[in-house]
């Protein structure tokens, strides 16, 4: 919560909207952010909205609920402009997230949208794209494997 925060300029330059949502009551997340970070609070207001899931409805359509325990699992979604997810993580509960990965994946989407091209594995924005034909694939692994 608080690395998305910390890295909400970055997703501004890229146009992205950062939505947070969790299976807590709207009261629990004021007083979440409320509690200092000594506390085990965040100890600031976010700078984007954080959405109560108490009807666990959300987390139930994006499938990160776990039924049994009322508590949804960490994942992140990068929706497109027409309302596709593009990409969609699920970690268990004590796996942290990647900010920076989910940058570079918002980066994939962006340029993919941009220049119809695929984004290989590991790309990193400014590196090589694949064309995706059959001849973009094999200049691409020409250049680029062993």
């Amino acid at each position: 919560v608080i690395g998305f925060h910390d890295k909400m300029a970055e997703f501004e330059k890229r146009g992205a909207v950062v939505l947070g949502c969790s299976t807590d009551s709207a009261d629990v997340h004021k007083a979440w952010k409320h509690t200092e970070k000594k506390n085990g609070g965040i100890g600031t207001q976010l700078c984007y909205p954080m959405l109560s899931d108490h009807t666990q409805k959300v987390s139930r359509e994006y499938d990160v609920l776990l039924e049994n325990d009322g508590v949804a699992l960490r994942g992140v979604f990068i929706i497109g402009k027409d309302g596709t997810v593009r990409s969609e993580m699920r970690n268990d509960l004590p796996l942290g997230r990647n900010v920076d990965e989910v940058l570079r994946l918002l980066d994939s989407v962006i340029e993919t949208d941009e220049h119809g091209v695929v984004c290989p594995m590991n790309w990193h924005k400014g590196k090589d794209t694949m064309v995706p034909t059959t001849e973009g694939v094999a200049d691409y692994l020409l250049k680029h494997t062993n």
